[in-house]
């Protein structure tokens, strides 16, 4: 990319989202608990059986993709998840259709989704994404800065400065609260807030540094380097972020470490200061991301 098309759009939402980012990050951590995401939903089946089991897998993951933290199943929470069942299966096209819809299945998808919510699953849903929500929030910071740092131009589409939960078409054009936004960029404390605009920040101040800078990859040292994704934009930019954290939040860093080029480096997020060498444990003691600045040049 950084070769061919250094100037092509880099993003990860859009008007025509199937999902929003944030919900996709979530979704996305199941890959690493297999077997327990497995476990789970065969027992909310035993409570709620879906018509379909492909649609039923497809909806579980959703359903937990936009799954309120502390588990309130609001009307209109209740409303988009209809909407996006009804869409979703209609645009598959194996048991309904848009021209041919069979009512009957979908009225008992609908059924069903009303079960869910309204049932023990539900709790068990709260229990499951309590425990894998600090890996969604890591994942979609990670992919927030990479999407702002690697080579191309960034966009940034309306209201993912912040969480995200859209589903499908016109969930992902609900109005934005840009009042919200703006006391929040004031305040300065919310986690993806604060990536977006220390990346865009640094993306204005050295702009030739990631119009034209040379991508290089940077590899980590020790027992967790394989959870470090980083590389550098130019001679003075260098960006980091975790990756797979259920495990590594069962091994932790260890030794791993990352070496610095030369000169002192200031994390613009955190405002510290690096030189030569860094441990990984104190890189993301705050964030599972970092963006590094030369301070030296």
């Amino acid at each position: 990319r950084a070769n061919l098309w250094p100037h092509t759009m880099t993003t990860l939402s859009t008007h025509d989202t199937k999902r929003g980012e944030d919900v996709r990050a979530r979704i996305g951590v199941l890959s690493q608990v297999p077997q327990l995401w497995a476990a789970a939903t065969a027992r909310w089946e035993q409570t709620a059986p879906s018509p379909d089991r492909l649609t039923g897998l497809f909806l579980w993951q959703n359903i937990f993709g936009v799954w309120p933290p502390d588990g309130v199943v609001t009307g209109r929470l209740r409303t988009r998840l209809h909407a996006y069942a009804e869409k979703s299966m209609r645009e598959a096209g194996a048991h309904t259709c848009w021209t041919d819809p069979d009512h009957g299945f979908e009225q008992a998808v609908h059924a069903w989704l009303d079960a869910v919510l309204d049932g023990p699953a539900a709790a068990g849903l709260t229990d499951l994404l309590n425990l894998l929500h600090p890996h969604a929030c890591s994942d979609a910071l990670g992919q927030k800065l990479l999407a702002l740092t690697v080579p191309g131009i960034p966009d940034v589409y309306q209201g993912t400065e912040m969480w995200e939960d859209s589903l499908v078409d016109p969930d992902n054009r609900r109005p934005v609260d840009f009042k919200v936004l703006r006391t929040e960029l004031a305040r300065g404390q919310h986690p993806k807030i604060r990536v977006v605009a220390a990346a865009l920040h640094a993306r204005r101040d050295r702009p030739e540094t990631f119009r034209a800078g040379r991508y290089r990859p940077v590899l980590g040292r020790g027992a967790a380097a394989e959870h470090l994704v980083a590389f550098r934009r130019g001679d003075d930019v260098l960006v980091a972020v975790c990756r797979w954290t259920v495990r590594l939040a069962e091994t932790g860093w260890g030794d791993t470490v990352v070496d610095l080029p030369r000169g002192t480096w200031i994390d613009r997020l955190t405002g510290r200061r690096y030189r030569e060498m860094i441990a990984a444990a104190e890189l993301f003691a705050d964030l599972p991301v970092s963006l590094l600045e030369r301070a030296d040049e």
